[in-house]
């Protein structure tokens, strides 16, 4: 009877390891699985050279404040497509744009300062930490134009540049 006990034991013991080895082979086999999925996905923020690219990506016209040294030129997409734009000139303002009816500043919680007519568009003011920031709607895109600091004549004499490029 104990040689049976013994010979009971050392299979369960050598089950128990078969067992540990094989959730072992199974964790390293989805863990490398998992990386490779990671690593399909493609980024959905891409740095492109120029204007011209960022518009041929987009599909749509890009206005740019002339007087400005731009720093990057950035195109985000959704899915497959690229649908908003992104300027970020070498003064560190930025200005956005995408298709549709939305925010497109990507800062959130800030203080609501004001809501005026610029160049015959509805804007509205914000500030945020050391940015102040304007959104606005025109057509069918949405715009935000966001700058470092406080000075609200600034903002808006950008803001109404821009405008008046789209028109």
């Amino acid at each position: 009877m104990k040689e049976k006990c013994k010979l009971f034991g050392r299979i369960m013991i050598f089950v128990f390891c078969i067992g540990v080895m094989l959730f072992g082979a199974m964790f390293v086999m989805h863990k490398d699985q998992d990386k490779e999925e990671l690593l399909k996905i493609a980024n959905p923020v891409t740095e492109v050279k120029s204007l011209n690219e960022m518009k041929k990506y987009l599909g749509y016209e890009v206005p740019l404040i002339g007087e400005k040294e731009v720093s990057k030129y950035i195109v985000i997409g959704k899915g497959k497509v690229a649908n908003h734009g992104r300027i970020i000139y070498k003064d560190k303002s930025e200005f956005d744009m995408e298709k549709g009816k939305l925010d497109v500043s990507g800062i959130y919680g800030g203080k609501k300062l004001s809501e005026e007519s610029i160049g015959g568009v509805k804007v509205t003011l914000y500030s945020y930490e050391d940015t102040i920031y304007a959104t606005w709607s025109y057509q069918e895109y949405s715009y935000s134009y966001s700058m470092v600091g406080n000075d609200q004549n600034a903002l808006k004499l950008d803001v109404n540049k821009i405008i008046r490029l789209v028109e």
